[in-house]
C-alpha cells in the first residue's frame, strides 16, 4: 500500500496551541510518540490509553481526510498546489475553541462553528479532490460499517469521506472513546487549555501529513501559511 496523505489544520510549531497539543498527546507534529512519553496527568496508563488513537494521527483538525495519491499526481505537485491555494485563503479566528465532549470522545471544538470555516473546509476538499485515488473496496466497506445517513453515504461515494460540506464539524481530537466516567479527564483538559492557550487561536496554515503504512503514525511533511488577511 502506498503512502497516505492528509490535509490538516495543525498549529504553527511555536504556537501556544501546538504546545497544548504536545502536552496532551505527548508528541510533536513531526515525531511520533515515544514509548517513554510522559504527561502531567497523574495516571500515565490511563492517559496513554485515552490518547492512543489521536496520538497516532497527530494534533490536528481534518480538512481533507487521508488519501492515496492518484496515479497521475506526485507529492511535489501536491505541495505546489497546497502552497498556491494557501496564498489565496484568509486566516480564520477560532473563536470559542475549547475542550468539549463530542460524540463519544473529547476534542477542541467551536460553539458555534462559523460559516466561513465550513466553506473553507469544503474548498479544501473540492480543490484537492483530483489528487485523491478512489477508495479501495476494503476501505469503502470499512466506512460503510459505520452508522451513516443517506447524505453521509452520498458524500462518502463522492469524496471518500462522509463528514464534509454540511456534515463537517471542526474538531481537534484529544482522546479516543470516552464516556461520562471520563468527565474528570475532560475537566483536566480544560484546565491545561486555560493554562497554556491565551486569546483566540487562528486557523492560519494548511499542513500536509503523511504515513507510509497504516501502522505508522501520521507526521507533518509540509505546511503553508494562509494569508493573514
Amino acid at each position: 500500500m502506498s503512502t497516505r496523505y492528509a490535509l490538516y489544520f495543525a498549529p504553527a510549531i511555536d504556537s501556544q496551541l501546538a504546545g497544548f497539543g504536545e502536552t496532551v498527546l505527548g508528541r510533536t507534529a513531526t515525531q511520533p510518540r515515544s514509548t517513554e512519553a510522559v504527561s502531567p496527568h497523574p495516571d500515565r496508563e490511563r492517559w496513554l490509553a485515552l490518547t492512543k488513537s489521536p496520538a497516532h494521527y497527530g494534533f490536528h483538525a481534518t480538512l481533507k481526510a487521508p488519501f492515496e495519491l492518484s496515479d497521475d499526481c506526485s507529492f511535489d505537485e501536491l505541495k505546489t498546489e497546497v502552497g498556491a491555494f494557501a496564498k489565496q485563503q484568509t486566516a480564520i479566528p477560532l473563536t470559542g475553541l475549547r475542550p468539549r465532549a463530542l460524540a463519544g470522545f473529547t476534542a477542541l471544538t467551536l460553539a458555534p462553528q462559523p460559516d466561513s470555516l465550513g466553506k473553507f473546509a469544503l474548498r479544501v476538499v473540492e480543490t484537492f479532490e483530483p489528487f485523491r485515488r478512489a477508495l479501495s473496496e476494503e476501505d469503502m466497506q470499512r466506512r460503510k460499517q459505520q452508522t451513516l445517513s443517506p447524505r453521509q453515504l452520498e458524500l462518502l461515494e463522492r469524496f471518500g469521506y462522509p463528514y464534509v460540506d454540511e456534515e463537517f464539524r471542526f474538531h481537534m481530537t484529544l482522546t479516543g472513546p470516552a464516556d461520562e466516567q471520563d468527565s474528570d479527564y475532560l475537566d483536566w483538559l480544560k484546565g491545561i487549555y486555560q493554562q497554556q492557550v491565551e486569546g483566540t487561536p487562528q486557523l492560519d496554515q494548511l499542513a500536509i501529513y503523511g504515513q507510509t503504512s497504516r501502522a505508522t503514525p501520521f507526521v507533518r511533511l509540509h505546511s503553508c501559511p494562509l494569508n493573514a488577511g
